[in-house]
């Protein structure tokens, strides 16, 4: 859609005052267009365009943590869902300090996960566009993919753990509304390495444990059981149910290895060496 038609309409609406004319590009996902509406000189909101699923999916996130700080705010969502509107978290996205992801997982588990609400039983696991009936289901869809690039990186009988460890996963019925790409890529932080924002999300409905085993995996150090274990502490029995955190990390790590090799190669020999930690720890 041309951003000239939205501006028009967000002009209409009352959404935007007529002073907000300058826009400036952002990089977005791999199928959406974003751009910032400056107020002056101060980035103001964010216009998103995407597939009307997506769309959907991430006002329906945004709208429903209004009371999470770190996240956006929704300011308006096209009826038609070609676009949303939310507001601009300043601050710097490539901050991540490396010997603070035991605070950082902290944060995240108190101010934002430990606020995720629980869903109806109507609702399918997985993603809007890909529903699944079961959360296994979901995982093993994963783990298929994953395997699929991650191949001879790791010996056959590591695939086949997996596989084995994704299928024999009891069902618990723990079904949340997710973030989904809730890694450090996503956030962020102020100079001084403080968490300040969390955005982009490709909402999941699935289990908590999932977002902070993923943002526990998003970044290649420190992937050691200390920086993670008070973070789960946080998490109340309703959003984990009764859960073996070595292989709930270990199916993390082979998800985030298959991303590691799509976009970050160079991280690869430091997730090897903490599959092997991990999977020493299952074994």
């Amino acid at each position: 859609m041309d951003i000239q038609l939205i501006l028009n309409e967000l002009y209409a609406e009352g959404v935007l005052e007529s002073h907000m004319q300058n826009l400036k590009p952002l990089t977005g996902g791999t199928s959406s267009e974003v751009v910032v509406v400056m107020d002056g000189i101060s980035p103001r909101y964010v216009i998103k365009q995407n597939d009307p699923t997506i769309v959907k999916a991430e006002a329906e996130f945004l709208h429903t943590y209004v009371q999470i700080e770190k996240l956006s705010r929704l300011v308006y969502v096209d009826p038609l869902h070609r676009y949303l509107v939310y507001t601009f978290k300043p601050g710097l996205t490539r901050q991540y300090c490396e010997r603070n992801k035991g605070d950082l997982l902290l944060s995240l588990a108190i101010e934002v996960i430990a606020h995720y609400k629980p869903l109806g039983e109507e609702r399918h696991y997985g993603y809007p566009d890909h529903p699944f009936v079961e959360w296994r289901d979901f995982l093993l869809h994963r783990t298929k993919e994953s395997g699929n690039i991650i191949q001879d990186v790791l010996p056959q009988e590591d695939h086949r753990f997996v596989h084995a460890l994704m299928a024999g996963l009891p069902q618990k019925n723990i079904k949340y509304l997710l973030h989904g790409d809730f890694g450090v890529h996503n956030f962020v932080f102020a100079e001084n390495g403080t968490l300040t924002g969390i955005i982009d999300p490709d909402p999941v409905v699935g289990e908590p444990l999932y977002d902070l085993i993923y943002a526990f995996c998003s970044s290649p150090d420190r992937l050691t059981v200390d920086p993670i274990l008070s973070a789960v502490e946080k998490l109340g029995p309703e959003m984990t149910g009764e859960y073996e955190l070595n292989r709930e990390v270990l199916q993390g790590l082979y998800f985030r290895m298959a991303t590691c090799i799509r976009h970050h190669p160079k991280d690869l020999d430091k997730y090897t060496e903490a599959w092997t930690y991990w999977l020493n720890r299952v074994r």
